[in-house]
């Protein structure tokens, strides 16, 4: 139980004790003496009703049909509301022991048929009922009836939604109102007939089962109704989901389709294009190979020479790529042998190798003491040559790249600069997936299949580093770092 409830069950509780306590002083042992045998019948209807109610639960709501409300509230009229109460409360009490029940319930159960009973009967008595039913006190009957109504579903409203832990007015819902309270009141109006049929005869009163079991019908078919329409409406629901399932599928399907048709016109082209040079080489030195000069067949050789290294770029990268798919996967973990390294002469390693294979390109390397890391040494100066590459790709003619290599906390952090275009901010990490491009064809230059920035992150976080894009220093180009973890004994950490 919450605290709430607690609170709630406990004050319900003691106010139906006063309550109960008040009713018996008010019994008119006078008319008890002259109904005995109509009380005891209606006492032992209540008591069965109780015993044998039939459930039509509905969502998480428990709902009961029973006799037992018609002859408790037609104990009000036939012998007031204090007998009506002491016979409410022996029947819950009977019935919930029998039915195992907690303590807590039982007691709540009783409690709440009293101050329900005690509304009724005050109004009843307020409006000039008596112990004579008639057609001046019907009126009054009904009045009563629903005010033992309301104050029953109000109480049972709110402990069942403490109870479920859910708002209190929540738990008044339009739908359990209208098929409650109409239950009730069908089951209420068919008091005073039984209080009438007894004054008549208490032989007839078992005839009245008849009307309360076409009450339970209704109730019940109203009930199944109502799930059956949320059974179609969920139904319907799942439907949709699904339906929208499979349009996402068929759209992702689609798009996949669509990257891959792309993928493979992009791959094509770019691997065609270096073989088709090589192809062509040959074919002039098989063709012209008497009429060349030494001097130009050096120079048809060392195109063909540059393009089938460029070719052979490419082919690695896709191999790569394959590779960082299958360790993804689980199926293929990469494996590369670490040893403890000065992330400093790596940069002034990378620095050296860019020069020559760009050379006229100023490329400045800045670097500010030593950086001990622990990594594969292939695969730092890969990573910083890839980015010396593009840099040098994007940048304008002449225009210098900066290396540089610093400490930031336990990290070092290897930079490459260039003054190209630069990045805008919404492709900074679209930039690093598989075959992403951005469109600027006009600075490209010698193609590509847009692999390289995605292995060189690859291959930043199997050093337990990674690969960034942040803002340039200047005003304008593109800033890449790549961060590495410093070494556990590197200046005293």
């Amino acid at each position: 139980m919450s605290g709430r409830l607690k609170w709630y069950v406990a004050a319900i509780c003691t106010a139906g004790l006063l309550v109960l306590g008040a009713l018996l002083a008010t019994i008119d042992l006078d008319r008890v003496r002259e109904v005995p045998l109509a009380i005891a019948v209606f006492t032992a209807f209540v008591v069965l009703g109780e015993l044998v109610a039939i459930p039509i639960g509905h969502d998480y709501r428990p709902k009961d049909v029973a006799v037992s409300t018609t002859f408790a509230y037609g104990l009000v009229p036939l012998a007031g509301p204090g007998v009506a109460a002491l016979a409410f409360v022996l029947a819950s009490v009977v019935a919930d022991v029998a039915h195992h029940k907690a303590v807590v319930k039982t007691a709540f159960n009783a409690a709440q048929y009293v101050l329900a009973l005690a509304a009724g009967g005050a109004v009843y008595a307020a409006l000039g009922g008596g112990y004579q039913v008639h057609t001046a006190t019907l009126p009054a009957l009904a009045a009563g009836g629903l005010a033992f109504m309301l104050v029953n579903y109000v109480l049972v409203s709110i402990v069942t939604s403490l109870d479920q832990g859910i708002p209190v007015l929540q738990g008044f819902r339009r739908d359990d109102i209208r098929l409650e309270l109409g239950t009730t009141a069908m089951v209420l109006a068919l008091a005073p007939v039984a209080v009438v049929v007894a004054d008549r005869s208490l032989a007839l009163l078992p005839a009245l089962l008849v009307p309360l079991g076409a009450i339970y019908l209704a109730s019940k078919g109203e009930l199944l109704a109502r799930e059956q329409q949320a059974e179609a409406e969920r139904d319907a629901d799942r439907q949709r989901r699904l339906t929208e399932q499979e349009q996402e599928v068929v759209r992702r399907l689609q798009d996949a389709d669509r990257m891959k048709a792309d993928l493979l016109a992009t791959v094509s082209h770019e691997l065609r294009s270096p073989l088709t040079t090589v192809l062509g080489v040959f074919g002039i030195l098989r063709v012209r190979r008497r009429r060349l000069s030494p001097t130009e067949r050096d120079e048809l050789v060392a195109m063909g020479i540059g393009q089938g290294q460029r070719l052979q770029r490419m082919i690695e990268q896709l191999l790569l790529a394959a590779r960082f798919e299958q360790a993804e996967r689980g199926t293929a973990p990469l494996m590369a042998a670490r040893i403890e390294l000065d992330a400093t002469e790596l940069v002034d390693q990378a620095g050296a190798e860019a020069r020559a294979r760009h050379a006229g390109r100023a490329i400045a390397v800045e670097t500010n003491g030593s950086l001990p890391v622990r990594v594969s040494q292939d695969v730092v100066v890969q990573v910083l040559g890839n980015l010396i590459d593009n840099a040098c790709k994007y940048s304008p003619d002449r225009a210098p790249v900066r290396l540089s290599a610093n400490r930031e906390g336990d990290e070092a952090v290897l930079a490459v600069e260039d003054l190209g275009p630069g990045i805008p901010a919404t492709d900074r990490e679209r930039i690093f997936e598989r075959f992403s491009q951005l469109d600027r064809q006009a600075q490209r230059r010698g193609g590509g299949i847009g692999l390289g920035l995605y292995i060189a992150r690859q291959l930043a976080r199997s050093q337990d580093g990674d690969l960034l894009v942040v803002d340039p220093l200047g005003d304008h180009g593109a800033r890449f770092e790549l961060h590495l973890p410093l070494a556990p004994d590197g200046n005293g950490r």
